[in-house]
């Protein structure tokens, strides 16, 4: 499929608003999902195996809202979902795999260029990551320094937020290694008002739950249940207000 690179600017331009492909004359509305999460060296073959189908039940049940939502004749629009992801080894790509089943346009968003950043594969991940980067119906790399790996992924985590209207987390809830990690990405999205599904990792049970985490009342994240299609409806729907009003 055709790509095209782009700069941070214009992710952020074009995530907030509407497609341009369109659907009987009209562009859709695009809900755009960014996703964070452990990189596969601290996922075991257990817990990928757990994972997947949950990841693809996410994915799945979003779009079937979607889906609910456009089939109400109240509605006027027509819904697109995209998917951001730097594409990193283990949730980033597992995500990947699950909105591409769904239907998903997906944005690859890197920390570097894509030469530069595929240092950080080697042996069969660089080969996961080239089918990855190769699906993506487009790329986009921001201008991270190796000199600074720090900055670059702090700064693609932020991009992630600034461009989602939804996050997906993929974590076991630690506190992480500070800067860029998950457990940061999470707080920033939360600080930022951006709901994020969370898909929590037990390691000691090698087992996945999903939840979803809304703002913060006296600095710990609302927990509300996720189960079913109705409850993801209703995000989607406090989502559109939010890009209504943007």
């Amino acid at each position: 499929m055709a790509k095209q690179r782009r700069s941070l600017q214009s992710v952020r331009q074009a995530a907030k608003g509407r497609s341009p492909s369109a659907r009987n004359g009209a562009a859709p509305l695009t809900v755009n999902v960014g996703i964070t999460g452990h990189r596969a060296c601290l996922l075991t073959d257990n817990l990928v195996e757990a994972l997947e189908p949950i990841v693809e039940d996410v994915f799945r049940t979003l779009r079937d809202a979607a889906s609910a939502i456009e089939a109400d004749p109240a509605f006027p629009d027509s819904v697109e979902l995209r998917l951001h992801t730097p594409l990193a080894s283990g949730a980033d790509q597992i995500a990947a795999r699950s909105a591409h089943a769904s239907g998903y346009q997906v944005s690859a968003l890197l920390p570097f260029g894509a030469d530069e950043y595929r240092n950080d594969f080697e042996g069969p991940e660089l080969d996961e990551f080239e089918g990855a980067l190769g699906a993506a119906h487009e790329i986009v790399a921001l201008p991270g320094a190796r000199s600074d790996p720090v900055d670059a992924y702090v700064h693609v985590g932020m991009a992630l937020i600034d461009a989602a209207d939804i996050m997906v987390a993929i974590w076991d809830g630690g506190k992480g290694n500070g800067r860029g990690g998950t457990a940061h990405v999470v707080e920033l999205a939360l600080k930022s008002s951006v709901p994020v599904i969370h898909i929590a990792i037990d390691r000691d049970e090698e087992s996945v739950t999903t939840r979803l985490l809304v703002g913060k009342k006296r600095g710990k994240p609302v927990v509300q249940s996720l189960a079913g299609t109705e409850a993801y409806c209703k995000l989607l729907q406090g989502t559109f207000k939010s890009v209504g009003t943007a």
